[in-house]
């Protein structure tokens, strides 16, 4: 049977046309090629977030979004994977990108794999997607593809003096796609959704005892009086 994966495509530029959609674009037919190599069907769905924008601000002060926004988060829920583009605006995300996340159930992000772009002016902003974009989708709990692509005007030709990054736009884009692939192969958005309800009698036997109050993530850890020496 033919692989089919769905990729829906967020763009939060804020004009018609923008850098924003076009980085979107180019990512989302660089991860449709690459997924396609082998045969896959590739369905990918692109928003422009901007044609959205009372509904989003609705939702947010309602919690209740409207058919129209509804339609958009049921295809972001339903989809193999995300990519979020976003154009930077002092040191952070557009308004419109962060009230969508923040409209919208946290739920719909655990284990989702998610593409980050971004893009600015300048390359000074190109930091922002670490500093101010990768954290959110950390909390989110979604898998974020670990290369993340930044656009500045000259990486879209834009610039006549030859400051573009070194590494041409293109390249970056295809090995973010190839990455996304990789992630999608693997199962990873799958393998989240799986691993919320395990399968009878795979439950790990409960801690007892002091262990049984004491987080995984410090099971070794050793008291400062013992590293010093002190008994």
């Amino acid at each position: 049977m033919t692989d089919t994966f769905r990729l829906v495509a967020l763009s939060a530029g804020l004009s018609t046309p923008s850098s924003t959609r076009m980085l979107a674009d180019q990512l989302s037919r660089a991860a449709a090629a690459a997924l396609g190599r082998d045969g896959a069907e590739v369905d990918v769905t692109t928003v422009e977030l901007r044609e959205y924008a009372h509904d989003i601000t609705d939702a947010l002060l309602t919690r209740f979004p409207s058919e129209k926004l509804s339609m958009v988060i049921e295809s972001v829920r339903a989809a193999d994977a995300v990519i979020a583009v976003t154009p930077v605006f002092n040191v952070g995300p557009s308004g419109l990108f962060k009230t969508f996340f923040d409209a919208i159930d946290i739920d719909v992000w655990a284990g989702k794999p998610v593409l980050l772009g971004a893009t600015a002016g300048t390359a000074r902003h190109s930091l922002a997607i670490d500093y101010a974009i990768r954290p959110m989708f950390g909390y989110l709990k979604a898998e974020v593809v670990p290369t993340v692509v930044f656009a500045a005007s000259a990486d879209f030709g834009a610039d006549t003096e030859g400051q573009a990054d070194e590494q041409p736009l293109a390249a970056r884009v295809r090995r973010a796609a190839a990455e996304l692939t990789t992630m999608l192969r693997a199962g990873t958005g799958a393998a989240a959704e799986n691993a919320e309800e395990p399968a009878d009698g795979d439950e790990s036997p409960a801690p007892t005892g002091a262990d049984s109050t004491r987080d995984a993530e410090f099971s070794d850890f050793v008291p400062m009086g013992t590293l010093l020496g002190k008994r």
